[in-house]
Protein backbone atom coordinates (compact mmCIF):
# COMPACT_ATOMS: atom_id res chain seq x y z
CA UNK A 1 0.00 0.00 0.00
CA UNK A 2 1.16 3.49 -0.82
CA UNK A 3 0.65 6.23 1.75
CA UNK A 4 -0.58 8.59 -1.00
CA UNK A 5 -4.15 9.93 -0.87
CA UNK A 6 -6.17 11.35 -3.76
CA UNK A 7 -9.65 12.79 -4.16
CA UNK A 8 -11.20 12.21 -7.59
CA UNK A 9 -14.38 14.15 -8.35
CA UNK A 10 -16.81 12.44 -10.69
CA UNK A 11 -15.13 9.15 -9.86
CA UNK A 12 -18.07 6.77 -10.19
CA UNK A 13 -18.18 6.44 -13.99
CA UNK A 14 -16.31 7.10 -17.21
CA UNK A 15 -12.86 8.64 -17.14
CA UNK A 16 -13.16 9.35 -13.42
CA UNK A 17 -13.81 5.69 -12.59
CA UNK A 18 -10.82 4.60 -14.66
CA UNK A 19 -8.68 7.21 -12.91
CA UNK A 20 -9.77 5.87 -9.51
CA UNK A 21 -8.92 2.31 -10.51
CA UNK A 22 -5.58 3.36 -11.98
CA UNK A 23 -4.55 5.04 -8.74
CA UNK A 24 -5.81 2.13 -6.65
CA UNK A 25 -3.79 -0.32 -8.74
CA UNK A 26 -0.76 1.70 -7.66
CA UNK A 27 -1.75 1.16 -4.04
CA UNK A 28 -3.20 4.63 -3.41
CA UNK A 29 -6.03 5.47 -1.07
CA UNK A 30 -8.69 7.12 -3.23
CA UNK A 31 -11.60 9.24 -2.03
CA UNK A 32 -14.29 8.85 -4.67
CA UNK A 33 -16.74 11.69 -5.16
CA UNK A 34 -20.00 11.28 -7.03
CA UNK A 35 -23.75 11.83 -6.91
CA UNK A 36 -24.88 8.21 -7.15
CA UNK A 37 -24.29 6.26 -3.93
CA UNK A 38 -24.86 2.87 -5.55
CA UNK A 39 -22.29 3.55 -8.24
CA UNK A 40 -19.93 4.74 -5.55
CA UNK A 41 -20.41 1.50 -3.63
CA UNK A 42 -19.73 -0.54 -6.77
CA UNK A 43 -16.47 1.28 -7.53
CA UNK A 44 -15.33 0.83 -3.92
CA UNK A 45 -16.05 -2.91 -4.23
CA UNK A 46 -14.03 -3.10 -7.44
CA UNK A 47 -11.12 -1.34 -5.77
CA UNK A 48 -11.32 -3.70 -2.81
CA UNK A 49 -11.38 -6.89 -4.87
CA UNK A 50 -9.21 -6.01 -7.88
CA UNK A 51 -6.48 -3.65 -6.64
CA UNK A 52 -3.95 -3.18 -3.87
CA UNK A 53 -5.41 0.20 -2.95
CA UNK A 54 -8.29 1.42 -0.81
CA UNK A 55 -11.31 3.56 -1.53
CA UNK A 56 -14.09 5.41 0.20
CA UNK A 57 -17.09 7.19 -1.32
CA UNK A 58 -18.42 10.66 -0.53
CA UNK A 59 -21.64 11.93 -2.08
CA UNK A 60 -22.11 15.55 -3.14
CA UNK A 61 -23.95 17.60 -5.77
CA UNK A 62 -21.49 20.10 -7.24
CA UNK A 63 -24.32 22.42 -8.30
CA UNK A 64 -24.74 23.19 -4.58
CA UNK A 65 -21.77 25.18 -3.24
CA UNK A 66 -22.85 24.36 0.30
CA UNK A 67 -22.53 20.66 -0.56
CA UNK A 68 -19.04 21.33 -1.94
CA UNK A 69 -18.03 22.80 1.41
CA UNK A 70 -19.54 19.78 3.19
CA UNK A 71 -17.56 17.47 0.90
CA UNK A 72 -14.31 19.23 1.77
CA UNK A 73 -15.16 19.12 5.48
CA UNK A 74 -15.78 15.37 5.29
CA UNK A 75 -12.38 14.86 3.66
CA UNK A 76 -10.64 17.03 6.28
CA UNK A 77 -12.36 15.13 9.09
CA UNK A 78 -10.80 11.84 7.95
CA UNK A 79 -7.44 12.85 6.43
CA UNK A 80 -4.63 15.18 7.42
CA UNK A 81 -3.08 15.27 3.96
CA UNK A 82 -4.13 15.21 0.33
CA UNK A 83 -1.44 14.36 -2.20
CA UNK A 84 -3.64 14.90 -5.26
CA UNK A 85 -6.93 16.67 -5.88
CA UNK A 86 -8.14 15.52 -9.27
CA UNK A 87 -10.87 17.86 -10.51
CA UNK A 88 -12.45 15.49 -13.00
CA UNK A 89 -16.23 15.89 -12.64
CA UNK A 90 -17.96 17.65 -15.49
CA UNK A 91 -21.38 18.26 -16.95
CA UNK A 92 -22.87 19.18 -20.30
CA UNK A 93 -26.20 21.00 -20.55
CA UNK A 94 -28.30 21.35 -23.66
CA UNK A 95 -30.38 24.16 -22.11
CA UNK A 96 -29.38 27.32 -20.28
CA UNK A 97 -29.68 26.48 -16.58
CA UNK A 98 -28.59 28.83 -13.80
CA UNK A 99 -27.11 28.14 -10.36
CA UNK A 100 -27.40 30.62 -7.48
CA UNK A 101 -24.12 32.25 -6.52
CA UNK A 102 -23.41 32.58 -2.81
CA UNK A 103 -21.18 35.62 -2.32
CA UNK A 104 -22.18 38.95 -0.79
CA UNK A 105 -22.77 42.19 -2.68
CA UNK A 106 -23.48 45.60 -1.20
CA UNK A 107 -26.52 46.17 -3.41
CA UNK A 108 -27.93 42.71 -2.68
CA UNK A 109 -27.90 41.66 -6.35
CA UNK A 110 -26.72 38.27 -7.48
CA UNK A 111 -26.84 37.02 -11.06
CA UNK A 112 -27.27 33.30 -11.61
CA UNK A 113 -24.24 31.44 -12.99
CA UNK A 114 -24.57 29.11 -15.97
CA UNK A 115 -24.63 25.55 -14.61
CA UNK A 116 -21.89 24.07 -16.80
CA UNK A 117 -19.40 26.73 -15.71
CA UNK A 118 -20.65 26.49 -12.12
CA UNK A 119 -19.97 22.74 -11.91
CA UNK A 120 -16.96 22.34 -14.19
CA UNK A 121 -15.09 25.38 -12.85
CA UNK A 122 -16.62 27.21 -9.88
CA UNK A 123 -17.25 24.12 -7.73
CA UNK A 124 -13.70 22.89 -8.29
CA UNK A 125 -12.28 26.33 -7.50
CA UNK A 126 -14.19 26.24 -4.20
CA UNK A 127 -13.17 22.65 -3.45
CA UNK A 128 -9.51 23.50 -4.05
CA UNK A 129 -9.83 26.51 -1.76
CA UNK A 130 -11.39 24.45 1.03
CA UNK A 131 -8.83 21.65 0.75
CA UNK A 132 -5.79 23.90 0.43
CA UNK A 133 -4.48 23.18 3.96
CA UNK A 134 -4.39 19.43 3.19
CA UNK A 135 -2.70 20.01 -0.17
CA UNK A 136 -0.07 22.43 1.11
CA UNK A 137 0.74 20.11 4.04
CA UNK A 138 2.39 17.66 1.62
CA UNK A 139 3.20 19.91 -1.37
CA UNK A 140 0.39 18.20 -3.24
CA UNK A 141 -0.98 18.55 -6.75
CA UNK A 142 -4.17 19.93 -8.25
CA UNK A 143 -4.97 18.25 -11.57
CA UNK A 144 -7.94 19.60 -13.51
CA UNK A 145 -9.45 17.86 -16.53
CA UNK A 146 -9.98 20.38 -19.30
CA UNK A 147 -10.51 19.72 -23.02
CA UNK A 148 -9.12 20.86 -26.35
CA UNK A 149 -12.57 22.34 -26.94
CA UNK A 150 -11.34 25.24 -24.78
CA UNK A 151 -9.63 26.63 -27.87
CA UNK A 152 -13.02 27.70 -29.23
CA UNK A 153 -13.86 29.92 -26.25
CA UNK A 154 -12.87 33.25 -24.70
CA UNK A 155 -12.54 34.34 -21.10
CA UNK A 156 -15.58 36.58 -20.81
CA UNK A 157 -17.50 36.48 -17.52
CA UNK A 158 -20.52 38.16 -19.12
CA UNK A 159 -21.10 34.87 -20.95
CA UNK A 160 -21.22 32.96 -17.66
CA UNK A 161 -24.13 34.73 -15.95
CA UNK A 162 -27.79 35.48 -16.60
CA UNK A 163 -30.48 33.78 -18.68
CA UNK A 164 -29.00 34.67 -22.08
CA UNK A 165 -25.79 33.08 -23.26
CA UNK A 166 -24.13 29.97 -24.67
CA UNK A 167 -25.46 26.46 -24.15
CA UNK A 168 -24.32 22.97 -25.09
CA UNK A 169 -20.89 22.61 -26.62
CA UNK A 170 -20.09 26.33 -26.42
CA UNK A 171 -20.88 26.53 -22.71
CA UNK A 172 -18.80 23.41 -22.20
CA UNK A 173 -15.91 24.98 -24.12
CA UNK A 174 -16.23 28.09 -21.92
CA UNK A 175 -15.94 25.95 -18.80
CA UNK A 176 -12.87 24.18 -20.17
CA UNK A 177 -11.09 27.47 -20.88
CA UNK A 178 -12.00 28.43 -17.32
CA UNK A 179 -10.15 25.28 -16.19
CA UNK A 180 -7.03 26.40 -18.06
CA UNK A 181 -7.15 29.95 -16.66
CA UNK A 182 -7.72 28.61 -13.13
CA UNK A 183 -4.75 26.25 -13.44
CA UNK A 184 -2.41 29.00 -14.58
CA UNK A 185 -3.46 31.39 -11.83
CA UNK A 186 -3.29 28.69 -9.17
CA UNK A 187 0.20 27.67 -10.34
CA UNK A 188 1.45 31.21 -9.76
CA UNK A 189 -0.33 31.70 -6.47
CA UNK A 190 0.46 28.28 -5.00
CA UNK A 191 4.09 28.06 -5.99
CA UNK A 192 5.37 29.32 -2.66
CA UNK A 193 3.50 26.55 -0.83
CA UNK A 194 5.00 23.89 -3.06
CA UNK A 195 1.64 22.91 -4.55
CA UNK A 196 1.73 22.12 -8.27
CA UNK A 197 -1.20 22.72 -10.63
CA UNK A 198 -1.69 21.26 -14.10
CA UNK A 199 -4.57 20.54 -16.47
CA UNK A 200 -5.10 18.15 -19.34
CA UNK A 201 -7.06 17.11 -22.40
CA UNK A 202 -8.16 13.51 -21.79
CA UNK A 203 -8.94 12.59 -25.39
CA UNK A 204 -12.00 12.01 -27.55
CA UNK A 205 -14.27 9.40 -25.97
CA UNK A 206 -17.42 8.65 -28.02
CA UNK A 207 -19.04 6.90 -25.04
CA UNK A 208 -18.85 10.00 -22.85
CA UNK A 209 -21.83 12.16 -21.94
CA UNK A 210 -20.29 14.91 -24.06
CA UNK A 211 -20.92 12.69 -27.06
CA UNK A 212 -24.23 11.20 -25.91
CA UNK A 213 -25.83 14.56 -25.19
CA UNK A 214 -24.62 16.34 -28.32
CA UNK A 215 -27.32 17.26 -30.79
CA UNK A 216 -27.74 17.39 -34.56
CA UNK A 217 -24.66 17.06 -36.75
CA UNK A 218 -22.47 17.15 -33.68
CA UNK A 219 -24.06 13.97 -32.36
CA UNK A 220 -23.78 12.30 -35.76
CA UNK A 221 -20.10 13.21 -35.87
CA UNK A 222 -19.47 11.56 -32.51
CA UNK A 223 -21.19 8.38 -33.71
CA UNK A 224 -19.01 8.31 -36.82
CA UNK A 225 -15.92 8.81 -34.67
CA UNK A 226 -16.99 5.81 -32.63
CA UNK A 227 -17.46 3.64 -35.72
CA UNK A 228 -14.09 4.64 -37.16
CA UNK A 229 -12.42 4.16 -33.80
CA UNK A 230 -13.59 0.57 -33.73
CA UNK A 231 -12.05 -0.14 -37.14
CA UNK A 232 -8.61 1.49 -36.95
CA UNK A 233 -5.92 1.36 -34.26
CA UNK A 234 -4.99 5.02 -34.55
CA UNK A 235 -6.52 8.48 -34.62
CA UNK A 236 -8.26 10.64 -32.01
CA UNK A 237 -10.37 7.85 -30.50
CA UNK A 238 -9.79 6.79 -26.90
CA UNK A 239 -11.38 4.32 -24.56
CA UNK A 240 -12.26 5.66 -21.14
CA UNK A 241 -9.24 3.83 -19.72
CA UNK A 242 -6.95 5.36 -22.35
CA UNK A 243 -8.46 8.77 -21.69
CA UNK A 244 -7.60 8.49 -17.99
CA UNK A 245 -3.91 7.92 -18.78
CA UNK A 246 -2.92 11.60 -18.79
CA UNK A 247 -4.67 12.29 -15.48
CA UNK A 248 -2.87 9.30 -13.97
CA UNK A 249 0.43 10.45 -15.43
CA UNK A 250 0.03 13.92 -13.91
CA UNK A 251 -0.95 12.47 -10.54
CA UNK A 252 1.96 10.08 -10.30
CA UNK A 253 4.92 11.24 -12.39
CA UNK A 254 7.95 12.69 -10.63
CA UNK A 255 8.08 15.92 -12.59
CA UNK A 256 5.40 18.06 -14.24
CA UNK A 257 5.42 21.69 -15.31
CA UNK A 258 3.55 23.94 -12.90
CA UNK A 259 0.64 25.52 -14.79
CA UNK A 260 1.16 23.19 -17.75
CA UNK A 261 -1.43 21.80 -20.15
CA UNK A 262 -0.97 18.17 -21.15
CA UNK A 263 -2.34 15.85 -23.80
CA UNK A 264 -1.32 12.23 -24.41
CA UNK A 265 0.94 12.51 -21.34
CA UNK A 266 2.92 15.29 -23.02
CA UNK A 267 3.20 18.98 -22.30
CA UNK A 268 1.54 20.99 -25.07
CA UNK A 269 0.33 24.53 -25.73
CA UNK A 270 -3.07 25.68 -24.57
CA UNK A 271 -4.90 28.77 -25.73
CA UNK A 272 -3.22 31.91 -24.42
CA UNK A 273 -5.09 33.90 -21.79
CA UNK A 274 -3.85 37.23 -20.46
CA UNK A 275 -2.51 37.22 -16.88
CA UNK A 276 -4.61 40.26 -15.98
CA UNK A 277 -7.73 38.54 -17.37
CA UNK A 278 -6.91 35.42 -15.37
CA UNK A 279 -6.59 37.50 -12.19
CA UNK A 280 -9.93 39.20 -12.86
CA UNK A 281 -11.49 35.79 -13.49
CA UNK A 282 -10.01 34.48 -10.23
CA UNK A 283 -11.64 37.35 -8.32
CA UNK A 284 -14.93 36.89 -10.16
CA UNK A 285 -15.03 33.21 -9.21
CA UNK A 286 -14.18 33.96 -5.58
CA UNK A 287 -17.17 36.30 -5.50
CA UNK A 288 -19.43 33.66 -7.06
CA UNK A 289 -18.57 30.99 -4.49
CA UNK A 290 -18.30 33.38 -1.54
CA UNK A 291 -14.63 33.27 -0.53
CA UNK A 292 -11.87 35.86 -0.18
CA UNK A 293 -9.95 36.07 -3.47
CA UNK A 294 -6.66 36.56 -1.56
CA UNK A 295 -5.77 32.88 -1.42
CA UNK A 296 -3.56 30.93 -1.04
CA UNK A 297 -2.41 32.82 2.07
CA UNK A 298 -0.10 35.69 1.20
CA UNK A 299 2.80 34.29 3.21
CA UNK A 300 2.85 31.01 1.27
CA UNK A 301 2.85 32.10 -2.36
CA UNK A 302 5.00 34.15 -4.65
CA UNK A 303 2.24 36.54 -5.68
CA UNK A 304 -0.18 37.12 -8.55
Amino acid sequence: MSDSVALVTGGTSGIGRETVLGLARRGWTVIIHGRDAERGRQVCETVRHETDGAATFLQADLTDFGAVRDLAESVADEYDQLDVLLNNAGTWQGDRVLVDATGERADGSRAGVELTVAVNHCAHYLLTHELWPLLSAVEGRVITVSSDLHRGSRLDTDRFVGPDGPTGQQAYADSKLANVAFTRALARRGEGAGVTAACCHPGVVPSSRLARDSGGLSRLGWKLFGIVGGLVPFGPIDSERDAAATSLFLATTDDIENGGYYSNERLTDAKTTDTAAESHFWEWTADVVGVDAAWPPVDTHSGD
